[in-house]
């Protein structure tokens, strides 16, 4: 298998719940074909740097995933036959890859950092403040200040 990463453009004037089936089509898309999705980056509306299709604006989504590339291809070919989609571009970013190591690396990134044991003094909890007046030592108070004599 090899390692993916495509971004695609979809209309930005499609509602929120039609931009969330679109994504899903083609992440079902990659699973028939045998891959895995490890990340989609919904990176939302964002203006284009010039215009496509007479859109000044698009909603960009990146998928990171694992496939063959026949998998690719199908993808891409639905991809281009999607009147919802303005752009699209597919990067190979590895060959043979290791799915269940990525696949844990994304769990073990996913989970949150574990804390640190917390120790005897922390389990017991704050201390308690103890107001206790201490007495000046004879060397702490400050002496006065002597008169030269005449």
């Amino acid at each position: 298998m090899h390692r993916y990463e495509t971004i695609f453009i979809i209309n930005p004037d499609l509602g929120d719940e039609e931009i969330q089936n679109v994504v899903a089509k083609f992440s079902g898309i990659i699973t028939t074909q045998n891959g895995v999705p490890l990340k989609v980056d919904d990176w939302g509306r964002r203006r284009l740097a010039y215009k496509i299709e007479k859109f000044s604006q698009g909603y960009y989504v990146l998928m990171d995933f694992a496939g063959l590339p026949a998998g690719l291809a199908e993808l891409e070919r639905n991809l281009k036959i999607d009147d919802r989609i303005i752009r699209f571009l597919s990067v190979k970013t590895g060959e043979n890859v290791n799915v269940e190591a990525l696949q844990a690396e994304i769990a073990a990134k996913a989970k949150p950092p574990m804390e640190a044991p917390a120790t005897a003094a922390e389990e017991a909890g704050p201390r308690p403040e103890v107001e206790t007046e201490i007495p000046a030592a004879a060397s702490d108070v400050p002496a006065e200040p002597e008169t030269p004599e005449e």
